[in-house]
């Protein structure tokens, strides 16, 4: 196998590459050696630059003949769809992938430009092809680039699949010749038209223009591409954003003021183009007081999370990934009315007033392990006598239709506004509304802490973690759950072992929706006596263990209060 140093310096004399491997310090070829970059469920994502451990031209084709082996193996459609976002060398990898896939004799369809993730798992559906690639990192900070498969629903892959793909992978060498196809020529690399984006907008517009509910018939949110005055923002972040949100909104009758909208690898010099990180919206809130906008959205690179920004007699105040999904929920059931069977599906550390509303309105509410292709698997597979409805993580990926099978910015975008504009209507802003939902459910509050661990060190972590936490919160169990100085839980998933301890799980079964069910993962939640609960995860694709903290009580003020408790003394456990 080529994966030494000395082997790359052989392969690429001569070459940018070749020169920036001379250049390395002996620490930097440790790193960019120390093995080779791994293909898990989530893809690839890693720095770019030479080096088996980083993605660069000869990792992205090396793990490209490996799933083009898996896909010539499999009994599904011998063709793939290639996506890019704005990224650094995005669009030159995807180029690679195109090429090597055309090598093997595999269908390659591709853009010309930066799309958002979710056009590829639309047209993956739309034109029934049997994969899908995209090239992009989602959030990560500029130096990163990454790699994702989908399967023939537009789902991306999950472990079955992703452990055959690298089982195929390690069959390939670095360097290694594509095949020479003497009794077929190398298939046509075959450019999508504008015709399937148009689609994709369309049935986007389609959804969010929903079917009358005689239980609700405001009109306000069902006269289609009516024209709206609402003032907002909306963001690309410099991602492929661009070329899709502002013309969904246009037709829909809306006049977004659209900033940050220029292709650009640097993201206009944002250390990390996260949405859930408050300075992205620096610019659209200089932007939103020029125009007195009462609301801002951002979308990351690949265009698959959307933040939100709402403007209050304090300034700007963000909504978060679980209140962001708790009023699409609402929002939803208003404009499309709840038919037996349809299913709302969500993630194990998403908060709790997504689950309550579901309930109160007679919706099937499911939860899986934290990435969104759980959710589009789970979607994909429901039976005749359920339907999708509603999908969403914390993390600010959202889903509505039936048109792709991942995290959507662009519908979510769509709605969002929609939602909006419709409370504003009514002198309420979406804050107003979360605050009536709160009143009548309870106040669910939540928080996220990320520890900076090495992904080396997070295994052992884990299993510390997991000793500790389960002796002592198992030999005291006190009345109050979230005081300082005892934290006794209800029931405790260890999914780790797909295995849960409890003291009565009859009051968590609502909270947990089939939770038990799960396949094992590195995971631990909690449950306690008053409907708190938390998680710690790895990040999988970051230096971080998550910890995440949730509350529900009568006022903010009791919430807030128990939110610390319970979150500072969870942190004692990382920090002593």
């Amino acid at each position: 196998m080529s994966n030494d140093y000395k082997t790359w310096i052989k392969h690429l004399k001569g070459t940018p590459d070749g020169n920036a491997l001379n250049s390395m310090t002996q620490d930097e070829i440790k790193d960019a050696f120390s093995g080779n970059i791994a293909f898990g469920t989530g893809g690839l994502r890693g720095i770019m630059g030479p080096g088996t451990n980083r993605l660069n031209f000869y990792t992205v084709e090396r793990v490209t003949q490996g799933l083009a082996k898996t896909i010539l193996s499999k009994e599904l459609p011998k063709s793939v769809c290639v996506a890019y976002d704005t990224r650094f060398n995005s669009d030159i990898f995807a180029q690679a992938v195109c090429r090597v896939f055309s090598a093997f004799g595999i269908a390659v369809y591709t853009f010309d430009k930066p799309v958002p993730t979710p056009t590829l798992s639309f047209a993956i559906r739309q034109m029934k092809l049997g994969w899908g690639v995209v090239i992009t990192a989602s959030h990560n900070p500029q130096e990163y680039n990454g790699y994702k498969v989908y399967n023939n629903h537009g789902v991306q892959v999950t472990d079955k699949t992703a452990n055959e793909i690298t089982k195929a992978i390690d069959s390939v060498d670095f360097f290694e010749t594509l095949p020479q196809n003497n009794e077929n020529k190398n298939t046509p690399i075959i450019t999508i038209g504008k015709e399937l984006e148009e689609a994709y907008i369309n049935d986007i517009i389609s959804f969010a223009t929903p079917r009358h509910c005689e239980e609700h018939s405001d009109a306000a949110i069902h006269i289609p591409n009516s024209k709206s005055t609402f003032p907002f923002i909306y963001s690309a972040l410099h991602g492929a954003g661009a070329n899709a949100v502002p013309a969904v909104l246009k037709k829909l009758g809306y006049n977004p003021i659209c900033i940050q909208q220029e292709p650009d690898g640097a993201f206009g010099g944002l250390k990390t183009p996260n949405p859930e990180e408050p300075i992205v919206y620096e610019k659209a809130i200089e932007a939103a007081e020029k125009n007195n906008a009462k609301m801002l959205l951002a979308t990351d690179p690949d265009c698959d999370r959307v933040g939100v920004l709402i403007k209050t007699g304090n300034g700007f105040e963000t909504l978060n990934g679980n209140q962001i999904g708790a009023l699409l929920i609402d929002y939803l059931v208003k404009t499309r009315g709840v038919t037996s069977g349809d299913t709302v599906i969500t993630t194990i550390v998403s908060g709790l007033l997504g689950e309550l509303i579901s309930k109160e309105h007679g919706l099937e509410f499911k939860r899986l392990l934290t990435g969104f292709k759980y959710i589009g698997e789970y979607a994909e597979q429901l039976p005749e006598n359920k339907r999708f409805f509603f999908g969403y993580e914390e993390s600010y990926g959202f889903l509505a239709g039936d048109g792709a099978r991942d995290k959507d910015a662009v519908i979510s975008s769509a709605l969002i506004v929609k939602m909006a504009d419709y409370y504003d209507q009514k002198g309420m802003t979406l804050l107003d509304r979360w605050e009536e939902l709160s009143k009548k459910h309870g106040y669910c509050l939540e928080n996220l802490h990320s520890i900076e661990i090495p992904i080396s060190k997070q295994k052992e972590i884990m299993t510390t973690l997991r000793c500790s936490i389960t002796t002592e919160t198992h030999t005291d169990t006190p009345k109050n759950p979230t005081s300082k100085t005892n934290n006794p839980r209800l029931s405790t998933f260890n999914f780790q072992f797909s295995t849960l301890t409890t003291t009565n799980l009859n009051k968590t079964e609502d909270f947990l929706s089939g939770s038990n069910e799960l396949p094992p993962s590195d995971v631990i939640k909690l449950i306690f006596e008053d409907n708190s609960w938390a998680a710690i995860r790895p990040s999988g694709t970051e230096p971080k263990i998550k910890l995440y903290t949730g509350v529900t009580a009568k006022t903010k003020e009791k919430a807030k209060a128990s939110l610390q408790n319970l979150t500072e003394t969870l942190l004692k456990y990382f920090y002593g």
